[in-house]
This record gives structure tokens, sequence and C-alpha cells, in this order.
């Protein structure tokens, strides 16, 4: 498949943004997702796989879809979800175009060892690690980690009665500092810079520390800090081949920037730029993927863009007449219901500047809460588990 072809299939758990995009730019997009929300049915046809994609059989899975494109083979583009998916991958990629990086780029980020060998040879900076447990460790001064988990839900603050169960799993000293990411897209060689993101919103209710919230985009970052990520991402770009759209986490304090994950794929921040291309970031994406290096468009932030993610702070029933304002996307359907702790909906707001965005997502969100009031129901006990 071109990148001109029309019909084009995406994975991810939450695929909504993605989806949304490559209907802009063309598409007639298939998604396989967790949701299948309102939004996404309207810009596609939508398949829900509720038990994550790490569960599937591949051989299986992989006939069916090739099954519901008999005449039209389409191209594949993935998002969060697939980290550990890497043999589903490589049977799609037998039938269909690939959009993204080969699977051996996420056989390599969930096997830690070989992972932060990797930034030692490249000389990029990153927080300590261990592969046992720091027994020394103060209150939260450690974290344990799972390789290939996406969206913070295999982060947890390190306590004794934590230890790893496999070979996935790692220790990592915790740094205080602006936690941030820089999307980019690259076509194997060479990258373009797409913005920086301010990572999590202060207040969020998130059920859990370190599970994505939300992000501010278009993040204002001084020349040397600025230099120290964009020189990460050159070296990681040549040497991993990256392609397409992709996302480098980071922390940085007083001594400089600490690489904290690489994220291969189209992330949730691509939803804060796409007003800067009408038809849509995953077009450029393919392009990348196919060779041909997109130029960036000017995203001086006169106006910066941000969205958070509101989890069901109880049992929630999506009433039949929910009038939903503009501002929010990931809408479930009318009668769902959503497990305490689980995405409830997502939120968008523009500012001048930080601080307006991060106001406006807070008034959004006592507002949102306010409209689902009358349907919470008696919550059940919701655990997030490394």
């Amino acid at each position: 498949m071109s990148a001109k072809s029309t019909s084009l299939l995406v994975l991810a758990n939450s695929g909504r943004a993605i989806a949304e995009s490559a209907h802009r730019g063309g598409y007639r997009v298939t998604l396989i997702d967790g949701f299948c929300d309102q939004d996404t049915l309207a810009v596609a046809d939508c398949w829900p796989v509720t038990q994550g994609f790490s569960n599937l059989d591949a051989e299986i899975f992989v006939k069916e879809i090739a099954s519901l494109f008999p005449d039209n083979p389409c191209g594949v583009v993935y998002g969060a979800g697939l980290e550990e998916s890497t043999s589903l991958l490589r049977n799609l990629s037998e039938l269909f175009h690939l959009f993204g990086n080969d699977p051996s780029v996420l056989d390599l980020l969930r096997r830690p060892q070989r992972f932060f060998s990797l930034l030692d040879r490249l000389q990029i900076a990153y927080p300590e690690v261990s592969l046992t447990a720091p027994y020394s460790a103060t209150e939260s001064s450690w974290l344990i980690k799972r390789a290939a988990s996406c969206g913070g839900q295999g982060v947890a603050y390190y306590s004794p009665e934590y230890t790893a169960t496999d070979s996935a799993c790692y220790y990592q000293r915790f740094i205080p500092g602006q936690v941030m990411s820089m999307l980019f897209i690259a076509d194997g060689k060479r990258h373009h810079t797409v913005g920086y993101n301010m990572l999590g919103i202060a207040g969020s209710g998130a059920p859990a520390p370190f599970l994505y919230s939300g992000a501010i985009g278009q993040a204002y970052l001084c020349d040397v800090v600025r230099s120290q990520v964009e020189l990460a991402v050159i070296k990681l770009v040549s040497e991993l081949g990256l392609r397409g759209i992709n996302s480098l986490d980071f922390v940085h304090d007083d001594a400089g920037i600490f690489v904290i994950d690489l994220n291969p794929r189209p992330t949730a921040t691509l939803d804060l730029y796409e007003h800067l291309l009408p038809d849509g970031w995953i077009k450029h994406h393919i392009a990348a993927c196919c060779g041909e290096l997109p130029e960036v468009p000017n995203n001086a932030p006169a106006v910066m863009h941000g969205h958070q993610i509101i989890y069901a702070p109880r049992n929630v029933e999506i009433p039949n007449k929910m009038s939903w304002p503009q501002w929010i996307s990931d809408r479930p359907l009318a009668g769902s219901r959503i497990v305490e702790g689980q995405p409830l909906c997502s939120l968008h707001a523009k500012g001048a500047n930080a601080t307006e965005v991060e106001a406006e997502l807070h008034i959004h969100r006592d507002e949102v809460l306010r409209l689902l009031g009358p349907s919470i129901y008696p919550s059940q006990p919701c655990r997030v588990a490394v």
C-alpha cells in the first residue's frame, strides 16, 4: 500500500485521536480499540478489544483481520497498547504495510537491560536503574517500573512489599523535576520536532500517581535544555531507524535532562497539534514511514493547547440524553458504565500560557463531574497493578 491509499487499519488501546487525524487526511479508517466511543464512531468503523491486545492469539486475530479486508488490503498504524504485542505486529506486517517502527524496536524497549545499555553506549543520561530491589531506599526515592507498559500504568513508588515479577520489571531512582516530552517525526535517518509538552495536570484525580493525566503543548524550553534533548533524539533516530511520529519522555533539573522513556509510536500529545494541519498528522506519519520527511508547520505558542483525561471518581452510568460540551472528546456511548478509576472522557482547553490552560481544564473538570453527578452509583474497589 502506498501513502496515497485510502484504507487504513488503526490499532490502539484508545485510538480516537489517531482515527480522527487519519479521517482528516482522507483515509477510510477501521479502528480496533478498547472504547469505540461516540467520537470514533463518527469517523471510523470500530471494533472493540476489551481485554487488551497482549491477551489476543496473534494468529487467530490476524486471520480475522484479513477476512475484514479480502479485496482491499490496507496499511496499519498502531498506537499505545501494542508494546507487548510484537508477534501480532509481525504477523500483520506479512499481510499489510506496517506504518510505524519495526517490531524489533518494541522488542528492545521491553528489555530494560538492552535499552539502558543502548543509552549508555549513546551517552544519553537517564535516572539510575537497578535490576534488583534497592533495599536501602527511603520513601518515594525509588520507583518500580514495568517496561513495555504505557500511560504510566506500570509505574509506582517502590516499597519493600513490591518485587519485580519478571525480567520486564526494574527499579529506577525517582528524580524530582519537570516531566516533559518531545514529540517528533522521523524518516529513519532524520527528524523534525513537532513540539515540547509538559506532562501531568495538577489535581487531575488520576487513581495512581503516574497514570497519564494530560499535557500542555508548545511548552517553552531554554536553548541549553532543548539542545540536549535534540541531541538525544538525533542519536536514537540514527541508531534505531525511528520512523513516523514518536516521542521522548524526560525529566530535567539543574543537572540537565534524564531520559525516562521512548514511545516509538503516535502518542496522546499528538492531539495537541492537530490544529496545525488541516489534513491531520497521521497522513504525515505515513509519509515519513515511507521515507518522505514532511516539513513541520510553525507552532509558535501564541495560543497553547492542553488536554486532560478524567478518570471516573466512582462507578458512573452515562445518561441516555447526556449533552456533552464541545470541549470534551472520547465521549462514552449513552448507557455505558464506567468503572471507578477508568478513563471517562477527555477535556480540551487553550490559553495564552500554561497557567491559563490548566485553570480552564480545572473548570471544565468540575463542570463534567457536576453533569454526571446524578449517575454515580456505589463504587467497587479499584486497584491499579504494576
